[in-house]
């Protein structure tokens, strides 16, 4: 997986034990198009210490372009932000 850590749009639902489970997100290209790419499956989802904040990292499957294509999108606790990480 290409690290290319550009923030997202996010959509996601949230159970009440806290747990997220995202949906869709949006992101803009170099064009300055919006993508919006909806997760397919997630396979992982882990929390992690980065830079000494909270993360969730998330290992999804994704459709571009009629391929399917693994992900790793994160959510700072902190800072209540999404960023596709890898792709």
């Amino acid at each position: 997986m290409k690290t290319i850590a550009k923030p997202i749009e996010m959509i996601s639902w949230t159970e009440e034990d806290g747990r997220i489970h995202p949906v869709k997100f949006k992101i803009t290209t170099h064009e300055g198009e919006r993508q919006v790419y909806r997760v397919l499956q997630i396979y992982t989802t882990e929390l992690d210490r980065v830079a000494g904040n909270k993360v969730y990292r998330f290992t999804c499957e994704i459709a571009i372009n009629a391929m399917i294509k693994l992900c790793e999108i994160r959510y700072d606790l902190d800072s209540c932000r999404w960023v596709l990480f890898k792709i």
